[in-house]
C-alpha cells in the first residue's frame, strides 16, 4: 500500500461549491502539458446561463420508445479526481481502507462521464438490457488500468467499468458517437489526453501541498479552455479544511467543450 502526503488544498471559497458525496475519480500528469489560451477569465460565483444542446429528434424519440421513459440529458460531465483526496475520504471513514494510487505525482483518474440534465444529477441506468461485456474493452483495457482504474484496489477493475457502464453509459448511448462500450470508454481516454489537468493547473502556479482558492482554480481552468468548469470540494470538519476532490469539464451532444453553468453539483 503507499501512502502519498500531498493534498491540493482549497482554503478560500470552497464553501461555493462544496459537496460531501463519495468522491470521484480524474486524469493528468506532471509531465504533459497543455497550453493556456490568453482568454477573459469568468466569475466561477456566478452562473452565466444555460447552454443549447444540438441532438438529431429522431434519435432521441426512437431512444426514448424503446425504453420506455424519457431518457434525455442536457450535458455531459467529464469527470476527473483527484486520487488522494478520494483515498484520504474514505480512510476518514474507515481507518482500514486500502488505497491503490498511482506511482506518478500529480496523476488524476477517471471518474466517468456522466450524461445529466441541467439543475439536476441524471438520468441514470437507461437501458437495462444493455449488459456490460468486459471483453469488448480488451483494445483499450491496459489504458483503462492506468487512467480509469479502480483507486480501492480490488483485484479487478472490471466492477468499476461495468458500474459506470451501466449507470452513465447506457444513458449516453443516446449518441451515436458513446452508443458502444467501446465508444464510450474509448471518449473518456481522448479527453484525458486533451485534457491534461495537472498540466494546465501547472501552467498558473497551482501544485499539491500549495493553498489555493477555488477561484484561483477556476481561473486556471478559463484561462486554458475558456470555459467554466464545475470544482468539487470535501470538506474535512475536524481540520476546517476544504479539499480539491474533482475537475468537471462539460461538453454538448456534438462533443464540444461548453460552460459547467447550469450543472448541479453531485455524482
Amino acid at each position: 500500500m503507499r501512502s502519498q502526503r500531498f493534498l491540493f488544498v482549497a482554503i478560500l471559497a470552497c464553501f461555493l461549491v462544496i459537496i460531501k458525496s463519495t468522491p470521484i475519480s480524474d486524469i493528468s500528469d506532471s509531465d504533459e502539458s497543455t497550453s493556456a489560451n490568453e482568454k477573459p477569465q469568468k466569475n466561477p460565483d456566478v452562473d452565466l446561463g444555460i447552454f443549447s444542446m444540438y441532438a438529431d429528434d429522431s434519435l432521441e424519440d426512437s431512444f426514448r420508445e424503446m425504453y420506455g421513459q424519457d431518457h434525455n440529458w442536457d450535458v455531459l460531465i467529464f469527470t476527473q479526481q483527484w486520487p488522494v483526496t478520494t483515498c484520504y475520504h474514505w480512510r476518514e471513514e474507515n481507518p482500514d481502507q486500502e488505497c491503490s494510487l498511482p506511482q506518478k505525482k500529480e496523476f488524476w483518474t477517471i471518474h466517468g462521464i456522466w450524461p445529466t440534465k441541467l439543475h439536476q444529477m441524471g438520468p441514470n441506468f437507461c437501458n437495462n438490457s444493455a449488459d456490460f461485456s468486459p471483453d469488448k474493452l480488451n483494445p483499450i483495457e491496459d489504458r483503462l488500468e492506468t487512467f480509469w482504474p479502480d483507486l480501492k484496489g480490488e483485484d479487478s477493475t472490471e466492477w468499476l467499468w461495468k458500474h459506470e457502464w451501466q449507470k452513465h453509459g447506457t444513458c449516453a448511448m443516446l449518441l451515436e458517437e458513446l452508443d458502444t462500450e467501446l465508444k464510450y470508454f474509448e471518449q473518456g481516454l481522448t479527453w484525458r489526453e486533451k485534457y491534461i489537468m495537472s498540466g494546465i493547473l501547472d501552467a498558473s502556479d497551482i501544485h499539491p501541498d500549495s493553498n489555493n482558492t477555488v477561484a484561483a482554480i477556476n481561473n486556471a481552468i478559463v484561462k486554458a479552455l475558456g470555459k467554466n468548469p464545475s470544482i468539487h470540494c470535501l470538506y474535512d470538519g475536524k481540520r476546517g479544511i476544504s479539499y480539491l476532490a474533482e475537475i468537471r469539464l462539460c461538453f454538448s451532444k456534438s462533443l464540444e467543450l461548453i460552460d459547467c453553468d447550469g450543472v448541479k453539483q453531485g455524482d
